[in-house]
């Protein structure tokens, strides 16, 4: 199995996991940013794992568009909507272009 189908799996798996358990509390709950926050920050591990989720997201963002950019990477707006979306989407999604763009060199 090459580079590019583990990037692709990991990318599946990195959207649909987390949201396997973040839609129905969605469904349950609609758009209460109010109660997501509240959850979230419910007790110092959780703000850690918070505050870690925020850094990490920062850092690769930065990182995408300064590694994209050095290799001509044609749209890297893609993996960083997706590390919008989710942190472990983003980043496999990039590793996956990443990937894709060494073999057409």
């Amino acid at each position: 199995m090459s580079k590019q189908h583990i990037y692709f799996i990991l990318a599946l798996l990195g959207l649909f996991l987390p949201y396997s358990l973040f839609l129905p509390w969605l469904l349950e709950h609609g758009f209460d940013f109010s109660l997501f926050f509240s959850e979230f920050s419910v007790n110092a591990i959780a703000q850690t794992a918070g505050l870690d989720i925020l850094v990490t997201t920062v850092t690769l963002l930065i990182f995408i568009v300064f590694e994209g950019q050095k290799l001509g990477m044609k749209n890297i707006f893609i993996p960083l909507l997706a590390t919008l979306v989710g942190i472990a989407f983003g980043l496999a999604l990039f590793l996956f272009m990443r990937e894709r763009h060494y073999a057409n060199e």
